[in-house]
């Protein structure tokens, strides 16, 4: 998509955003005050993805640390090609979420404990519906490719050729991952009533 095409697709005022995170990245390369208001735009943003994914306070933090310590190596390199640089991070930060989940996979998910989110149903809620804690421990239950999809469209509000974008994929890849996550999350949750 050509800029003009981008431009009239995203409105003038997101463009001009876009073209101010795209000097602020530029500068980032090599002047640490415009990393750190990088930072300080897209900490909070990441720290809240990383922290529906492993539900854990202390586990987010040492994750979004690592994210950032990535982009901070990988950021010199790093090439505009069309697509938001919150994007580029969010890949970043699925990546790293996905091999913990993996390692996660291995405890008992009984025993991990879910700090951090606010929990205000009981187990089995009285409206037959399902609680936050249960929720969770349901989605990471989840194999890490399901985990991603889910919480990208879902939590992030990503539309699905922005997951596609964001994961590495076809958005035909994306609506069968999704179909394959929610059928298993259904299952997973109807094991754990």
């Amino acid at each position: 998509m050509s800029q003009a095409q981008l431009r009239v697709t995203m409105g003038e005022a997101e463009w001009a955003i876009a073209d101010d995170e795209r000097e602020l990245v530029e500068r980032a390369k090599s002047d640490r005050a415009a990393f750190a208001a990088l930072y300080r735009r897209h900490y909070r943003a990441l720290s809240s993805h990383v922290l529906r994914r492993t539900g854990d306070v202390h586990t987010t933090e040492d994750l979004v640390s690592d994210v950032f310590l990535t982009v901070l190596r990988t950021l010199p390199r790093y090439r505009y090609r069309g697509v938001p640089f919150r994007f580029w991070l969010l890949r970043i930060a699925t990546n790293a979420v996905n091999r913990w989940a993996r390692r996660q996979r291995r405890r008992v998910l009984a025993t991990v404990p879910i700090v951090g989110l606010e929990v205000t149903a009981a187990p089995a809620s009285t409206d037959g519906g399902v609680d936050k804690e249960r929720a969770h421990r349901a989605l990471l239950s989840l194999p890490p490719k399901y985990q991603a999809v889910l919480s990208l469209h879902y939590l992030e509000g990503l539309a699905l050729s922005e997951v596609a974008t964001v994961i590495g994929c076809r958005v035909g890849t994306v609506k069968s991952r999704l179909a394959r996550a929610r059928e298993a999350l259904g299952a997973a949750l109807s094991r754990r009533r």
